[in-house]
């Protein structure tokens, strides 16, 4: 079962790989594009979750900030015109709830749906602005780099080592031993980035390890979404 997992896992990354890398390597408006298409798939499957728990989750909302934070991190000037959306979105999108006759729970529906928003859109926009930087390929495949090594190896650290839970009551599946091997292994393979980036040896591992925390606590955020 393990082995077919694991297959699984590796063609599924092959795939993933195949689309993505050359799309990060080229950058500008196809990077935009993508990037905004990831967006509005996430946030739609987000919204589902939603619905699936009984909420009306305001589709247009979620659509609206997926296409607009990621234009503006990638056509960003002096000022920066982030806050001026958010603000935006916070009070037409309150605004419109005035219209809706038939919901139980307008004012939930509405946080729901703004705080899946920054959840989904938010840091894929800031995603922008890091392949923008003047070594921003390298700085974002270095970052998947970490995430990708850090997921795997926690799998492969969890399926052999195994032994005490990690969060158990988010994520059933996930033990101490998986998230320190994935920890370890995320930490260590950010010295790859050293010969591409203005990073040092002694800086390259508190960043995998800041890297490989945000991916591990991160992995239990979403898994507490899907849960509930």
């Amino acid at each position: 079962r393990v082995t077919t997992t694991l297959a699984k896992r590796v063609t599924s990354a092959i795939i993933l790989g195949a689309v993505v890398l050359p799309v990060i390597w080229v950058g500008g408006p196809y990077f935009l594009a993508g990037i905004m298409a990831l967006a509005l798939l996430a946030s739609w499957e987000y919204a589902r979750m939603l619905a699936g728990m009984g909420y009306k989750p305001q589709y247009l909302l979620l659509a609206i900030l997926a296409i607009l934070l990621p234009l503006e991190a990638h056509f960003r000037s002096v000022p920066s015109l982030q806050s001026e959306i958010l603000v935006g979105a916070v009070l037409l999108s309150l605004i419109g709830q005035v219209f809706r006759r038939n919901a139980k729970h307008p004012l939930i529906d509405w946080a729901l749906s703004l705080a899946g928003a920054l959840y989904v859109s938010l840091p894929l926009a800031f995603l922008i602005l890091l392949r923008n930087l003047t070594d921003g390929m390298y700085w974002v495949f270095l970052l998947l780099l970490i995430v990708w090594t850090c997921d795997s190896c926690a799998y492969l650290a969890g399926t052999t080592f195994g032994r005490h839970g990690f969060f158990a009551h988010i994520s059933p599946k996930k033990t101490v031993e998986g998230a320190l091997g994935g920890i370890i292994a995320g930490s260590v393979v950010a010295f790859a980035g050293v010969p591409f980036l203005p990073i040092s040896l002694a800086q390259a591992l508190p960043l995998g390890l800041a890297v490989a925390l945000a991916a591990t606590f991160g992995d239990l955020a979403e898994s507490l979404i899907k849960r509930q």
